[in-house]
């Protein structure tokens, strides 16, 4: 099975000669992708009431190639044009959405602040995020392949909002993937795929330790609530109290540093069998010319313990592998997985 993670920067809106060149991206080189997973995708609502815009012609594209489709459009349209506070204030947050492709049946996932079954996976439940539209859910049906020993995958595709004008709904977004997808692998047996853009983390090293970000976040120790330490339990037992900084770094590396990290998740780009493997400034997703480093690695690929990772590979030009980011923003991240 072969996956594609790709944010196709639709936060600045979308023009038609860099519509086509997605397009043309596509079609020449993800042909033989199983299951696409894009995020930022620019949504409109044509005359008729049906979808328009870079989201409109991705779902026609991909259709047309015998996709299976869920999106976020919906979601991220109503919270955008919503009249209640405090989503009147975060209306440009709210023009894009995330979408799913996939060779196989699927469907979305329901979402619910609601605490159901006492912390049990029985449903998406203890869900907090006021971007529901950057977290897409799916299940695919995989039960008339014979190339799976499951008969459903649990995807992710999530578009973390950046940190430098929404610091703590970032952490909010990493803590609720976390906790959940935690829940799923050690309560369930049921394959989970992560992937999308996580702005995170700052830096990762040739070896695969990693630099997260927040070191310069504020402590906010005088403030109830928001400044006062969190208190997490640790594996052995221990309750240790953690600042906001503490708590921002925490959230990056419990999702990249296996050594911290204990939700049976893995990085496809660390666990490739057959890939090569360099620091994010050699080999990166993303350039942010202002930023220290420039050149990050925001794109992941995360994978349970039922998946073997063959191969991953950073489409960003660099190693002869095809170039995204003459198409958007961000390069793809494309891997090839099988099941146990």
């Amino acid at each position: 099975m072969r996956v594609m993670s790709w944010n196709v920067q639709g936060e600045i809106g979308i023009s038609d000669t860099r519509m086509q060149r997605q397009l043309r991206f596509l079609e020449a080189h993800a042909s033989d992708i199983d299951i696409l997973l894009l995020q930022a995708v620019n949504y409109e609502r044509t005359g008729d009431d049906d979808w328009g815009g870079q989201l409109g012609t991705l779902c026609d594209y991909l259709a047309e190639h015998n996709y299976s489709i869920v999106h976020t459009g919906d979601w991220a349209e109503e919270l955008a044009t919503s009249n209640v506070q405090p989503h009147t204030d975060i209306v440009g947050a709210h023009n894009r959405c995330n979408l799913i492709a996939s060779r196989w049946p699927i469907e979305r996932r329901p979402l619910t602040l609601r605490n159901q079954g006492n912390r049990k996976p029985r449903s998406l439940n203890y869900y907090y995020s006021h971007f529901p539209e950057k977290m897409l859910v799916a299940e695919v049906d995989v039960s008339a392949s014979p190339a799976f020993t499951t008969n459903t995958l649990e995807l992710w595709n999530v578009g973390i909002i950046n940190g430098a004008n929404w610091g703590e709904e970032k952490l909010n977004m990493l803590e609720t993937i976390y906790g959940r997808i935690y829940l799923q692998t050690s309560k369930t047996d049921i394959p989970v795929l992560l992937g999308g853009d996580f702005n995170a983390p700052k830096r990762e090293e040739a070896d695969g330790s990693i630099v997260p970000h927040g070191e310069n976040a504020s402590q906010y120790t005088a403030y109830p609530d928001y400044g006062d330490p969190h208190h997490l339990r640790d594996s052995a037992g221990d309750v240790g109290e953690l600042e906001f900084k503490q708590r921002w770094q925490l959230a990056e590396a419990r999702m990249f540093d296996p050594d911290i990290g204990d939700w049976g998740l893995e990085d496809v780009y660390w666990a490739a069998e057959e890939s090569v493997k360099t620091s994010s400034v050699e080999d990166y997703t993303h350039i942010l010319p202002n930023g220290t480093p420039a050149r990050k690695r925001l794109d992941h690929v995360l994978v349970s313990q039922q998946f073997d990772v063959e191969t991953c590979t950073l489409w960003n030009g660099e190693l002869e592998s095809p170039n995204a980011l003459h198409a958007s923003d961000h390069a793809a991240v494309v891997t090839r997985l099988r099941t146990e």
